[in-house]
């Protein structure tokens, strides 16, 4: 497995060292490994760097990740008050429009961009890259620069990055899953992370709401036969959120539920995030879905991708489908 150098580490370490005001930030739309990646990388510069000023900010924040430790720090962006940083790291973008337009009215002196997505070249200028898709999760990126850098990991520091990695591996179960990931949890336990209270409060938290959507797009379940595979798919729109009190945090492991079915191949995920605006997500273990991700100008990894596709429902559904018909 192709991992990160001793000698990005020391270029990450000297980019620290040079900057006071540091700005950290992730994708739109963030989940359990950009947030916990993002909290992580702060206590450890803060409790390793003496005499810095860092920022985690993003567009939105989920609540149902607020028990991780420090949550408190990171804050929605303010263009008012967040305008001009020694360093920026950015972490899981890898397209600028991952980042969101805030990213626009910030101006950086040094950025780093850390993914673990492949990098299809449209991304902001940087002066250290560090993109490594053979990894499972960000997280896991984090930690090997902190034990590379000798940087200390404490108990909040371990819960932030353990969580990371169980969401983005789904729970150790997924394909991107690897010896790695679970050298990696093993450290992170050693610091004392209960495996437990990270499962409890990520899948032992859901609201009765949250089940009603559930409910709901799961009678949107559709299964079509396209050549010798089997895609199973299911939709959420803007009523079906309004109707329910919910958000499109909510639905963010639905796409698991049509994989689950035996004889399904490709599982897809229509959320409408907007009038005419559709986040599609793609799951497979056998099909590599971020080539047709890619159609769209999404991305993502070989058997979980997505892209943003414009229309109606029916015309993104019927588009997409016709899109498989002829790639499959």
């Amino acid at each position: 497995m192709k991992k990160i150098s001793v000698e990005e580490v020391k270029q990450v370490i000297n980019l620290i060292k040079l900057s006071r005001k540091i700005f950290i930030t992730g994708h739109i739309n963030p989940d359990a490994d950009v947030l916990g990646s993002s909290l992580a990388l702060c206590l450890g510069i803060e409790q390793n760097f003496s005499g810095k000023l860092i920022d985690i900010c993003f567009e939105n924040l989920p609540q149902q990740y607020s028990f991780l430790p420090k949550f408190e720090k990171i804050k929605v962006f303010d263009k008012n008050k967040h305008k001009k940083y020694d360093l920026g790291i950015i972490l899981e973008c890898s397209e600028k429009s991952r980042v969101g337009k805030f990213i626009d009215y910030i101006n950086f002196t040094y950025i780093i961009n850390i993914d673990h997505h492949q990098n299809h070249g449209n991304f902001i200028e940087s002066q250290l890259s560090i993109v490594y898709p053979e990894y499972a999760s960000c997280a896991e990126i984090i930690f090997d620069i902190f034990e590379l850098g000798n940087i200390k990991v404490n108990k909040d520091i371990a819960i932030s990055l353990y969580t990371g990695i169980v969401t983005d591996t789904g729970m150790f179960q997924w394909s991107n899953t690897n010896e790695h990931s679970f050298y990696t949890a093993f450290k992170l336990c050693s610091h004392g992370v209960k495996p437990y209270f990270i499962y409890k409060n990520l899948y032992r938290q859901k609201s009765y709401n949250s089940l009603l959507l559930l409910s709901k797009v799961l009678s949107t379940l559709k299964i079509d036969k396209i050549h010798k595979y089997k895609i199973g798919s299911i939709y959420v729109t803007q009523k079906m959120l309004k109707e329910t009190n919910t958000t499109l945090f909510d639905t963010e492991d639905f796409i698991n539920f049509p994989m689950d079915i035996k004889e399904v191949n490709i599982a897809v995920f229509f959320k409408e995030i907007d009038k005419n605006v559709f986040k599609v997500s793609f799951r497979s273990d056998v099909v590599d879905v971020e080539k047709i991700a890619q159609h769209w100008s999404g991305g993502g990894h070989k058997y979980a991708a997505g892209a943003t596709v414009y229309g109606s429902l029916d015309t993104v559904r019927k588009d997409v489908l016709k899109y498989l018909k002829k790639v499959l």
